[in-house]
């Protein structure tokens, strides 16, 4: 990945040993489209790199500048944007939350103001099963209380 390029890459571990590649991305007004067109170019290797079957792609993209290439980002790759309200206080929404798990799992919300920010937080939740550990059964003797 180029050096110049915000972006960040996670790996999220779910039930069965499938994972979701998490790709969180900044992408200044002033810059060219080229976060986008890295993410076209490369998500599907990636995504077998790291042996992810789903993604989500998230930050401030502010795609409104780049709608041809943000457009076809998430035709391409079947995502869909979770975010359908304002994001700055201009009313832009700017601030997508981009993925290709089922609408029905993932919820996104405003929260309000941070600090000095002329963004508003977002508060995305997405609903996965956790794994849990089984239980481990065990006796303890109460060798005190025994004749």
């Amino acid at each position: 990945m180029p050096e110049h390029l915000e972006l960040m890459f996670f790996k999220m571990w779910r039930r069965g040993g499938e994972a979701i590649l998490l790709c969180v991305c900044y992408r200044p007004q002033w810059k060219s489209r080229e976060p986008l067109l890295f993410l076209h170019a490369n998500l599907d290797a990636l995504m077998q790199q790291h042996s992810c079957k789903q993604v989500i792609v998230l930050g401030d993209m502010n795609q409104h500048l780049v709608t041809r290439t943000f457009n076809e980002l998430l035709s391409d790759y079947g995502l869909t944007n979770h975010v359908d309200f304002p994001t700055h206080t201009s009313g832009s929404s700017l601030d997508p939350v981009l993925t290709d798990l089922p609408t029905s799992v993932v919820t996104c919300r405003p929260t309000g103001s941070v600090g000095s920010s002329d963004h508003l937080a977002l508060l995305t939740i997405i609903k996965l099963a956790v794994d849990r550990e089984e239980g481990i059964s065990s006796t303890n003797c109460l060798w005190r209380q025994a004749d």
